[in-house]
């Protein structure tokens, strides 16, 4: 058997590996920003008997926005999801020959992604689609939206994961 499977960032970071690194972990503060209007909610409704209208609202779409942005983060990390019984059983240069192929494989599904996300994000802003809350917020607009833009930077990603491992495959650096 090989040795375990790095789940380590690239020794040489991309200019996109610096974007989404910085883009991700701005957005990671979303999280922690949910927890705290949650909280806020909890105190108006149990102590003051006046719930908000617009937490849950506020809080699905910034979770939301945080995750659909952030795949490019768990690709740039390689921490997303693979078979590893599998993986592990090849040499490094089969795993990384595997991941050129696996990775252009996505960049495939993410591009149709894009585009039929482009489609209802545009449909969605002609619109001006709005959530069936009471607030009638853009919800449904800044998700369809954050799903392009987290297409976009998955697939830029992808590809510099897949000049990382080539630039492996020949020797030149490690990924």
């Amino acid at each position: 058997m090989s040795e375990p499977v790095p789940h380590t960032e690239p020794a040489e970071k991309t200019v996109v590996d610096r974007s989404v690194e910085i883009i991700s972990k701005v957005l990671s503060y979303s999280f922690a920003l949910s927890v705290l209007v949650t909280i806020y909610d909890v105190v108006l409704d149990v102590i003051f008997h006046s719930p908000t209208v617009w937490v849950y609202d506020v809080v699905t779409t910034a979770i939301a926005v945080a995750f659909l942005i952030g795949g490019s983060y768990a690709l740039l990390r390689r921490e997303h999801i693979r078979i590893t019984a599998l993986y592990q059983r090849f040499s490094s240069r089969t795993r990384l020959r595997l991941d050129v192929v696996t990775s252009l494989l996505a960049v495939v599904y993410l591009a149709v992604f894009a585009w039929f996300a482009l489609d209802m994000a545009r449909a969605s802003i002609a619109d001006w689609e709005v959530g069936g809350s009471a607030w009638a917020q853009p919800t449904p607009i800044v998700v369809k939206v954050s799903m392009v833009l987290g297409a976009v930077l998955m697939i830029l990603q992808m590809f510099s994961n897949i000049r990382g491992d080539l630039k492996a495959l020949r020797g030149r650096a490690e990924p």
